[in-house]
């Protein structure tokens, strides 16, 4: 009895071992054909979720699958787009996924965002040292930018976001550090921000509010409008959100056939 119990455990080890080789394969020949399509430097991270995976490949219905991959180049500045995207029911089978044929794919739903690191939003407005965080401060019975009020709970627009942007910038001939409170917004599916106020840092003096008669020309080199083109798999954008250092935008989409293309432009 011992011995029979001791073959079965190794059987299974054998075959949960087996089971997560063949996810590893398909999910690295599935890696390397999306870095050539994404022209990325590497290649970038496939995760095929869910156990058993063989189940899973024998029926060519993959529940979830996460992609994730950093240094996605987008346009002539942006050069470190951060990409992840979650595909639900992909349908591939098993021959394709193994030989790395992921173009024949079918996709149920997909989840996608794009993060927009502050080193590239900096070099887009010609300010090196710029930092993005969430804006505590407007997110506390603040208008909208459309005039509601983003701090009542349950009425969060998901299409917005209070962030707060900091860097050097000249005024007057002067290198001053600079704090724009402002509101990043979905808007024609691009990413807009819009500063309301700005503030002047000063070692010496702390943070100093701006007069009313400099507000709006300073608010303007923080304001403006970022086409991030299409997100991954072709989701269609339905929200924002801030993380520390990140502006990200959000889409879903249903029924995609997946091409061989992650990105539309």
């Amino acid at each position: 009895m011992k011995k029979l119990v001791i073959s079965v455990l190794v059987l299974v080890a054998l075959l949960v071992g087996a089971d997560f080789g063949l996810a590893a394969f398909a999910e690295y020949q599935v890696s390397k054909q999306m870095r050539a399509k994404l022209a990325l430097s590497e290649d970038p991270d496939v995760r095929i979720n869910g156990f058993p995976f063989l189940a899973q490949a024998l029926a060519g219905d993959y529940r979830d699958i996460t992609v994730k991959a950093n240094g996605v180049p987008l346009g002539d500045k942006l050069h470190d787009v951060g990409l992840v995207a979650d595909l639900y029911h992909v349908r591939l089978s098993l021959s394709d996924a193994l030989g790395g044929q992921a173009n024949t794919a079918t996709v149920d739903d997909v989840e996608g965002s794009l993060r927009f690191k502050a080193s590239d939003i900096g070099r887009l407005l010609g300010i090196p040292d710029l930092t993005i965080e969430p804006d505590p401060q407007e997110d506390q019975g603040s208008g909208d930018a459309r005039g509601g009020q983003s701090g009542q709970s349950g009425s969060q627009d998901a299409t917005q976001a209070p962030v707060k942007l900091t860097g050097s910038t000249d005024i007057a001939g002067q290198q001053i550090q600079v704090t724009a409170h402002a509101v990043l917004a979905l808007v024609g599916g691009q990413l807009q921000i819009s500063a309301r106020r700005v503030e002047l840092g000063n070692s010496a003096l702390g943070s100093l509010r701006v007069p009313d008669v400099v507000q709006q020309s300073v608010a303007r080199m923080f304001t403006f409008r970022l086409d991030p083109g299409t997100l991954p798999f072709a989701a269609k954008p339905t929200k924002v959100h801030v993380e520390n250092a990140a502006l990200v935008i959000e889409g879903t989409a249903k029924n995609v056939t997946f091409n061989g293309r992650a990105l539309g432009k």
